[in-house]
C-alpha cells in the first residue's frame, strides 16, 4: 500500500496492508496499491507497469500480481485508474474478472471514498484468486459431480417406478370422453408467461476503458484495464 497521494488514515493504511498481507501469503501472489496525486502526462497503464517491475514486486520468476493505480488528483488527465496484470494474473484476470473489479470499486472512487474503492478491489481480487485455485476448482466440480449423479439416479429410479406400473392415469381428458357426447361452444387463448432476454449495452458512464496486452520498458508482458473515475 503506497499512498503518494495522502488520501488514507493511518488506520485506513493499516486495514488494507492487512488485508493484501493474507492474499500473498495464501495465494503466493502480489496485490499493490498505489495512488498519485499526479503523473505528469505519463500513460497511467506503462507508469503502473514500470512501477511494478522495478520496484521488484510479485512472486517467482513470472512476478505474479496485479497493482491498481489511482491518480486522485484534479485537472486535465487525472481521476484516473489503471489495473495492470502479470505473470498468472494474465490469465487470472481476463476481461470479464476486470470489469468485475471495476464495477466494484467505481462507485466509491467516484465518490472520493477510496479507502471503501480499494477494500472493494481487494477483496474482489481474493474472491478471483479463490474462484481460480486449483483446490477451489476441484471442489466445486466435486459438488456439480455429486449433483449430476443425483440426478441422473433420481431420473432412473423414476423410470423403473414407472415400468412396474400395470394401470396407468390417462394423461388428457379426451381419453375419457364418449364419441359424440362432447360439443366445444367457445374457444379462447389464455395468456400464460412471456420471456425476456437482457444483454448489456455500454455507455459512456460504463467502466471499460483502455485494455489488451503490452510490454512494458522492462521487457515484462503484462495486462491491463484503464478508465476515469
Amino acid at each position: 500500500m503506497i499512498d503518494d497521494a495522502d488520501v488514507l488514515s493511518v488506520s485506513e493504511e493499516a486495514s488494507l496492508e492487512q488485508a493484501i498481507s493474507l492474499i500473498r501469503e495464501k495465494y503466493q501472489f502480489d496485490v499493490v496499491l498505489l495512488t498519485k496525486t499526479s503523473i505528469d502526462g505519463k500513460v497511467p497503464r506503462y507508469y503502473a507497469a514500470d512501477y511494478y517491475d522495478y520496484g521488484g514486486f510479485g512472486y517467482g520468476d513470472t512476478h505474479d500480481g496485479i497493482i491498481l493505480l489511482l491518480v486522485t488528483g484534479a485537472g486535465v488527465g487525472n481521476r484516473d485508474y489503471t489495473i495492470v496484470n502479470t505473470g498468472r494474473g494474465e490469465k487470472i484476470f481476463d476481461d470479464y474478472a476486470m470489469e468485475e473489479l471495476e464495477e466494484a470499486m467505481l462507485p466509491s472512487l467516484r465518490a472520493s471514498d477510496f479507502a471503501a474503492g480499494m477494500a472493494s478491489f481487494v477483496s474482489g481480487v481474493e474472491e478471483q484468486l479463490d474462484y481460480m485455485t486449483p483446490k477451489s476448482r476441484t471442489e466445486r466440480w466435486g459438488v456439480l459431480s455429486f449433483g449430476v449423479g443425483l440426478v441422473i439416479g433420481t431420473i432412473v429410479a423414476l423410470i423403473f417406478r414407472g415400468q412396474m406400473k400395470t394401470v396407468r392415469r390417462k394423461v388428457n381428458a379426451q381419453s375419457y370422453i364418449r364419441d359424440g357426447s362432447f360439443q366445444l361452444n367457445r374457444v379462447q387463448d389464455i395468456y400464460l408467461y412471456t420471456t425476456t432476454t437482457r444483454r448489456k449495452i455500454e455507455t459512456s458512464s460504463s467502466s471499460g476503458g483502455g485494455s489488451g496486452g503490452f510490454t512494458g520498458s522492462s521487457g515484462t508482458h503484462h495486462t491491463s484495464h484503464s478508465g476515469k473515475f
